[in-house]
């Protein structure tokens, strides 16, 4: 009990999740207990169905979690020729895309190779589709670049340090087109740290539009893209917190993981109290 109130009331947090042990802790006890009694989590053909006038994805059977419909509409609505998911855990989302839209070419990266493990059990047919990836390390080039690259929740996990700047760099720079998060947007302030991210010239691309997307039940997101779309555009993090219940113990730790942040150059510090340099 000690140990807990002393993590919750301290300046700087660790990730949510050990990710080495993710799935033999809690991941799949989940998937099977919390999501595939109320969801749809393995398709098969014939199960799903994209409408390309309503831009809404059809569900035979269980629905879809929210999450889940909000990709695949927003890949159906933005017809990309390739999507990469960044945190694809055991594959379903990856698996589902590949099922409705065969003609695009689908993967998906985990930094946990149990994760891995449990995708491959459950969708066996992702063999050669997915693969270790860390998206907080180093831009790797052998990463499979793809029009479209979206996360669900998963950097809304990512604490340590300043790690969550450079995934969300990353991702940008692994799209060629669109970079898609639906996270839970209490846990960063992922407007306000894209903005930065862009203004200090860490992010790859020459232009960065933010637009906010929701899928037919229900589910939002944050859509970043190359170009200029016929989208609601996005101004800020509470505009996306309009309709949540919002947790002052969440929104406060995602200050302070704002804030660790320096972007950009700065050629001379500004002078301190005591005229000295910070």
């Amino acid at each position: 009990m000690l140990k807990r109130l002393f993590y919750k009331s301290r300046r700087f947090y660790d990730d949510d999740f050990d990710w080495e042990s993710y799935t033999a802790d809690s991941y799949e006890r989940r998937l099977r207990g919390d999501v595939e009694p109320l969801y749809k989590a393995i398709s098969d053909e014939g199960d799903l169905s994209f409408d390309a006038v309503t831009g809404q994805v059809s569900v035979r059977g269980e629905a879809l979690h929210p999450n889940v419909q909000l990709i695949l509409e927003t890949i159906g609505q933005l017809a990309p020729e390739s999507v990469h998911e960044v945190g694809c855990g055991g594959g379903d989302h990856v698996a589902h895309a590949a099922r409705l839209y065969p003609g695009i070419r689908v993967t998906g990266g985990d930094r946990g190779h149990t994760q891995l493990s449990l995708a491959l059990s459950r969708h066996p047919k992702l063999a050669g589709r997915i693969g270790v990836q860390d998206i907080t390390m180093p831009f790797s080039h052998q990463w499979p670049r793809a029009d479209l690259v979206y996360s669900q929740a998963v950097i809304m996990h990512i604490h340590t340090a300043v790690s969550h700047f450079v995934a969300l760099a990353n991702m940008v720079r692994q799209a060629r087109d669109h970079v898609l998060l639906v996270e839970n947007v209490q846990c960063h302030n992922f407007v306000a740290d894209l903005r930065a991210l862009a203004a200090g010239g860490h992010l790859d691309w020459e232009q960065v539009h933010l637009y906010r997307v929701r899928g037919s039940t229900g589910a939002q997101g944050i859509l970043l893209s190359r170009r200029e779309l016929d989208r609601p555009v996005l101004a800020s993090d509470a505009e996306l917190r309009r309709d949540e219940r919002v947790s002052p113990r969440r929104l406060k730790r995602s200050d302070e993981d704002s804030a660790r942040a320096l972007t950009g150059w700065r050629k001379a510090w500004p002078k301190g109290p005591e005229g000295g340099t910070e």
